[in-house]
């Protein structure tokens, strides 16, 4: 499990193949990371760590 205190690996970079919230570290699904992360994948925010509205207006995809 990657710590979650500093960034967490991506898929790419992730021999589990899983992506996490950079925000609270928290597993996504890939769909998930494709559809709200940015252009490289990476989720800054998900519905453990913020409200789905914050989400579904692009507040996963940018650092905080």
């Amino acid at each position: 499990m990657p710590d979650t205190q500093s960034h967490p690996r991506s898929l790419d970079e992730s021999s589990a193949g899983e992506y996490r919230c950079y925000n609270c570290g928290a597993f996504v699904t890939q769909d998930f990371a494709r559809v709200f992360g940015n252009n490289d994948n990476e989720v800054f925010g998900c519905l453990d760590c913020m409200d789905a509205t914050a989400v579904r207006t692009g507040g996963a995809h940018q650092s905080q």
